[in-house]
């Protein structure tokens, strides 16, 4: 199976070492790093200590969605079968990318796996009602039942990358994919991840998740 990871990082000069060591010597080899326009040494640490990896790099700032996207095209450029999404701030464990790989062959009807954190145990207070609240908001209104559609950890085959493929920049892509993914009747399943809460989140803000909770109600009406 021909996989690709895609990571989008974003000023993560401080930690990018210590996050890359922790992927098995297997997998770096699949690494596809995309640099949202860093203004830190995240480029050149990447380059200098890991030039075996690829490493694409935006000039400018373009979000995150456009990050991902990136990476995406580059992997369909090298004939990836798969293709996992996973953030870049230690948040994500790289060991769980054996539990997508083997769901994607134990079920070969699948098209897309979320990554599912234990959310309530350890998020905090504002993160966990702003999950709760745009889940329930979208198993609601596209009858798409997942238990956490904000997890970056995910992974979908190649082959319906157009019926997924979104127009999100920011934040909102996660929320974008599982609509175009309910809205196509793709076959999904949920993966259980473990997740570390760090003191350097940088994910989704309160005004993010009002914004993608507007596009949700937006893209119900209109998309």
């Amino acid at each position: 199976m021909n996989y690709k990871i895609i990571v989008p990082v974003l000023n993560e000069s401080r930690f990018i070492k210590k996050f890359i060591d922790t992927f098995p010597e297997k997998h770096i080899k699949h690494l596809i790093l995309v640099d949202d326009g860093s203004s830190d040494d995240t480029a050149k640490i990447i380059k200098t200590d890991y030039p075996h990896i690829t490493l694409l790099k935006h000039k400018i700032n373009l979000g995150k969605g456009k990050s991902m996207e990136t990476g995406a095209l580059k992997a369909i450029k090298d004939k990836a079968d798969i293709l996992i999404f996973m953030d870049g701030d230690l948040q994500h464990k790289a060991t769980d990318i054996n539990r997508f790989i083997r769901a994607f062959s134990k079920h070969p009807e699948v098209d897309i796996l979320f990554g599912t954190r234990s959310i309530g145990r350890t998020m905090r207070l504002v993160p966990f009602i702003g999950n709760k609240f745009l889940t329930i908001g979208i198993n609601i209104l596209f009858k798409y039942f997942l238990n956490d559609t904000q997890c970056g950890f995910r992974a979908f085959r190649s082959r319906v990358f157009n019926k997924l493929r979104w127009k999100s920049h920011g934040y909102s892509v996660e929320t974008e994919m599982i609509i175009n993914a309910a809205k196509n009747r793709l076959k999904y399943k949920e993966i259980p991840i473990e997740t570390i809460y760090l003191d350097h989140y940088k994910g989704t803000s309160v005004i993010d998740g009002i914004i993608i909770m507007l596009k949700i109600l937006a893209w119900k009406l209109w998309k």
